[in-house]
């Protein structure tokens, strides 16, 4: 059955006009490739959310509110098998746990699923929801947070964290789907949820990103509730004057006016999802990809220099010098480059403090160099056009990579339907019996 377009959003502004928007979203409105896109999300999220749920982090966020350790109507679970809470307090802490390891899809700029599938997840069993419905509010959350992403240039150039900050108002949207709410209502939770967004790129490499994250959706979905209790935003809380894109826009000049474009294109299907081979930043990931083709053409030549090129804003998200722990590791191009030839792969066994003290991969991050330059990709304007790695071997001879412009598992390069369970059963075996790990694939790709 073909989907149905929904009417456009109309131009009373930006807030009233996505808001309206969500209100009148339907589940024939949806495309039919949108479905199996969120269904790969959400299925990856739940692979990296197990996998990170015995990090540190998680403690501390589980420590902050009441699990019961049996269901209770109304309550979501938490951490998949380990207790229940309230929808809100379980999505914080599922989506840390999610983060905690940056193991999780990227999109729009940012992670769309961690934050997105974590919080419809939670309200579908707290509201005795399905998963098409579920689906689609992933959806409705999906369109706003691309609309507020594409409307400024340069892009999150200032120092915000856009997952932490569209995420949140993202969430609210899809929030306001799942409770129902009617446009007027919907536009007070994407207004309180402008004020309610926050997150710095500064704090990467720390534990506060995954909680970063994690605020982002139980804020979410509280101001979904709040705006269903009658509480109110400006009308233009987010494209005002004063507003949540002014505020954020590093030349201060974003694009406020003109209606929003959801329901007239779907970024789903355009933009869709990335789904990540390595558990490290995915600025890393093209010239992993790099680095792992060349160590396989040296046949086990050790190199002597390391040269790889990126683009300024890639080289921005990451953490500069030689990594101290696991967590520094995440976004540190020279392990990333020094795991990859001294290993030939990085993996969740490779994110490790023992792996970032291995004498032969500190020995190859002291030869890596980074080489920034400052073209952008056309329709990726946080990503250069390719990125590339230079080796120089001892006796002088340089080999160099081919051009990489897109990762394996991009959007435009998916994974299979094989390596997605791949990936999935080896995150969940990272924390769960493996008799359990293929039941709980089954779940998840069961229709419902």
């Amino acid at each position: 059955m073909e989907s149905v377009a929904p009417p456009a959003a109309p131009s009373a502004g930006l807030t009233a006009g996505l808001a309206a928007w969500v209100a009148q979203l339907q589940l024939d409105h949806l495309p039919l490739t949108a479905h199996s896109t969120v269904q790969r999300g959400m299925i990856d999220c739940a692979g990296v959310l197990l996998a990170g749920r015995d990090e540190e982090v998680v403690r501390h966020a589980q420590a902050l509110f009441q699990i019961f350790p049996e269901h209770r109507p109304g309550l979501s679970r938490v951490l998949a098998d380990r207790g229940w809470a309230d929808a809100a307090h379980a999505a914080m802490i599922n989506v840390t746990a999610a983060h905690a390891l940056d193991y999780d899809d990227t999109g729009l700029d940012g992670h769309p699923s961690v934050v997105l599938a974590p919080v419809v997840t939670a309200l579908a069993e707290s509201l005795g929801r399905s998963k098409t419905q579920a689906r689609c509010a992933y959806v409705a959350g999906y369109e706003v947070w691309a609309e507020l992403s594409e409307r400024d240039e340069p892009r999150h150039g200032k120092g915000w964290h856009p997952t932490a900050v569209f995420g949140c108002v993202a969430a609210a949207a899809a929030t306001a789907w799942m409770l129902g709410l009617d446009a007027e209502r919907t536009r007070h939770a994407l207004g309180l949820a402008a004020s309610m967004s926050a997150g710095l790129v500064g704090n990467f490499g720390s534990m506060t990103k995954p909680l970063q994250v994690g605020w982002a959706a139980q804020n979410g979905i509280l101001a979904g509730r709040l705006a269903r209790q009658g509480v109110t935003a400006a009308p233009d809380a987010i494209e005002g004057p004063r507003g949540l894109l002014v505020a954020l826009s590093p030349a201060g000049r974003p694009r406020l006016d003109g209606p929003p474009e959801v329901g007239l294109r779907w970024r789903i299907e355009s933009s869709g999802l990335n789904i990540k081979r390595y558990p490290i930043c995915y600025a890393l990931h093209r010239a992993t990809d790099a680095a792992l083709q060349l160590r396989e053409q040296l046949a086990g030549a050790t190199p002597d220099h390391i040269a790889v090129r990126l683009g300024r804003q890639q080289v921005g998200m990451l953490r500069p010098g030689i990594p101290a722990s696991a967590l520094d590791a995440k976004f540190s191009v020279p392990f990333a480059m020094a795991c990859a030839f001294a290993r030939g792969r990085v993996g969740l066994a490779d994110l490790t403090d023992d792996a970032v003290h291995d004498p032969a991969i500190r020995h190859l991050m002291s030869r890596v160099e980074v080489l920034v330059w400052d073209e952008v990709d056309a329709t990726e304007p946080l990503f250069s056009p390719h990125d590339e790695v230079l080796v120089t071997l001892a006796d002088g001879l340089q080999v160099r990579s081919e051009p990489v412009a897109r990762a394996l598992g991009h959007a435009s390069r998916p994974l299979d339907h094989q390596a997605l369970r791949a990936k999935f059963l080896d995150c969940a075996s990272a924390t769960m019996a493996p008799e359990q790990t293929q039941v709980w694939w089954d779940e998840l790709t069961k229709e419902g």
